[in-house]
């Protein structure tokens, strides 16, 4: 990736006319082209020399979408430095030991975590007891600007490029090691399976955070091609989602990014006055990834804008994670694109019953009781093998359903070695994702995740099967509240209960609503929730793919039960 970098100053006029452009934390848009950051990233890889930083040291960089953000980033890869960003914490875990930040130079030991001025007193005083020290990214623009001899450290193509956090469902995030061919692998698989090109006058826009990977993923998807880029933050899609196809639309992009969330956001906030004359007619790929994908919201979101010019093909569900660098299969766009159609939505029709009884996929019939739809994710990209393991551990013939495994030039070379870290990985070895799913000529269908099916009387259920169920109450119907399942265990009945927590605005009804829920549970499966708990509106925890961590979920339902009764026996003890 460092030549990709350093190219823009071999023909410095061609990618002047190229430019990433920022919308910043303060609504400020600013724009840099890819002569001018290879030229300043220089200068910061030797602010960064000076402040001590070698080949292969982490530094966390805790800021938001900014060019300062891009500025670091890519001076930290020219001298051979792991950066890693990490998000933000909120205002609650700001000086908590439990955020992200201050767990992960615990247990990572970074060189130095540079993070902006308003941040930096509060993360210096978290971060007091921990050898790390803290910088503002304003002393390395300054140190930046003092003219310190330029070094950039060529490297291997299996040296590190980047860190990335991982948490998964279990909230104890790992760090994977990607490399420069990692990288370089993984964009050129996404690039060529839909034939990315600047001289076609492709373009990229994401409202994604840079510490998502697919946020990440995208940024430096456009370093390597030096296409132009325009990268938004998270905050302003949260308050204003309408604005994200608008900027697209005023941008010219191409491509862009999200997770099936962000999708059903624009429906529910669409008014057609407010899109008076946005074109989305040159937008051709949307990559739909990081958590399930659902059919109907593809297919609502494809009607809805579709008048505004958007290409039914643009949709096209993909797989993959941190792990991989980003991408493990996609759909192949170069052939069968048709604006008409939903070309790459691939539906399959199964029957839950067999894959929960048989670990088959077998077709729906009339004689399914419980029919679920899953959506191809597409195959492998260039570089990637994709293998379903059954249960006896062979290899698994076409719609049977077992646990995927991956590996490939876009796989990582291993994790930082971190104290009680029980995963281990060898570049080059299958790497266990963790998920189940299904392949039909190739193509790949995700069911969900191992850890997290529930075992209720001997039968098992995945999450989502049940999350369905509760998100067809017309009251939360919008998908606009995370609900999560999953399995406690009762010692006096020998098996799981079923809990489940939902995030509600408290002008509803609670014990109407609960009552209500368990009755479509029972009718669905013949049995009820053992607890359905109301939480606040963005209470429940998520990974930074934006999935909730229903491990996580549990842990903290338990602890509020624990907590509870002790409290009941308290106040019993005193009466």
């Amino acid at each position: 990736m460092i030549d990709a970098i350093l190219s823009a100053l071999d023909n410095p006029q061609q990618s002047a006319l190229r430019q990433i452009t920022v919308i910043e934390e303060n609504g400020e848009e600013k724009s840099i082209s890819y002569a001018a950051l290879a030229q300043q990233a220089l200068a910061v890889s030797s602010a960064l020399t000076e402040l001590g930083v070698v080949r292969n040291d982490l530094v966390i960089l805790a800021l938001p979408a900014s060019i300062d953000h891009l500025l670091l980033l890519t001076g930290c890869v020219l001298i051979g430095a792991l950066p890693c960003t990490v998000a933000l914490p909120g205002r609650l875990m700001a000086d908590s030991p439990r955020n992200q930040i201050y767990v992960a130079c615990q247990l990572f030991a970074p060189r130095l975590l540079i993070a902006s001025e308003s941040n930096t007193p509060a993360l210096q005083r978290l971060l007091s007891n921990l050898p790390v020290r803290v910088v503002t990214s304003a002393e390395v623009s300054l140190a930046a600007s003092a003219g310190f001899p330029v070094r950039v450290e060529r490297c291997q193509a299996d040296s590190g490029h980047h860190v990335q956090l991982t948490s998964g469902s279990t909230g104890r995030p790992k760090a994977a090691i990607l490399s420069h061919r990692n990288v370089i692998a993984n964009v050129r698989g996404i690039g060529g399976v839909v034939g990315y090109s600047v001289e076609r006058g492709d373009a990229s826009a994401s409202w994604l955070p840079l510490h998502h990977d697919m946020g990440l993923v995208t940024l430096l998807s456009n370093l390597y091609y030096q296409a132009p880029l325009l990268l938004m933050q998270p905050a302003s899609f949260i308050r204003n989602p309408l604005g994200w196809l608008k900027r697209m639309s005023s941008f010219g992009a191409t491509t862009t990014a999200a997770p099936t969330f962000a999708l059903q956001y624009c429906i529910r906030r669409y008014r057609e006055a407010s899109m008076k004359e946005v074109d989305l007619s040159k937008l051709r790929n949307i990559f739909v990834g990081a958590e399930r994908v659902d059919e109907a919201c593809l297919r609502e979101f494809a009607q809805t804008f579709s008048p505004h010019g958007l290409s039914r093909s643009a949709l096209q569900p993909c797989y993959g994670m941190a792990e991989s660098t980003l991408a493990v299969t996609m759909h192949n766009t170069t052939f069968d694109y048709d604006k008409q159609a939903l070309s790459y939505v691939i539906p399959d029709r199964i029957d839950s019953g067999a894959v929960i009884d048989h670990w088959q996929a077998r077709r729906a019939d009339d004689n399914s009781r419980r029919v679920e739809t899953v959506l191809s994710m597409g195959r492998p990209i260039d570089g990637m093998q994709v293998a379903v393991r059954a249960l006896d551990s062979s290899d698994a013939k076409d719609r049977e359903v077992g646990e995927i495994f991956i590996r490939g030039s876009s796989v990582m070379s291993g994790y930082l070695p971190a104290e009680g870290q029980t995963e281990h990985y060898q570049s080059g070895d299958w790497f266990a994702t963790g998920d189940i799913g299904y392949r039909v000529d190739e193509h790949l269908f995700v069911l969900g995740r191992k850890k997290e099916l529930i075992i209720i009387r001997g039968s098992n259920y995945f999450p989502h099967e049940i999350e369905d169920v509760i998100a067809s109450h017309p009251l939360l119907a919008s998908g606009g509240n995370a609900i999560a399942a999953f399995g406690i265990y009762d010692e006096i009945q020998r098996t799981e209960s079923l809990a489940i927590l939902i995030e509600l605005e408290t002008k509803h009804n609670p014990i109407e609503l609960r009552t209500q829920l368990q009755n479509q549970l029972r009718e669905k499966f013949g049995f009820g929730a053992h607890a359905i708990t109301f939480v606040l509106p963005g209470s429940l925890p998520r990974t930074t793919s934006n999935k909730l961590k229903r491990l996580e979920c549990r842990t903290i339902y338990l602890q509020t039960v624990l907590d509870n009764k002790d409290k009941a026996d308290r106040e019993q003890l005193v009466s």
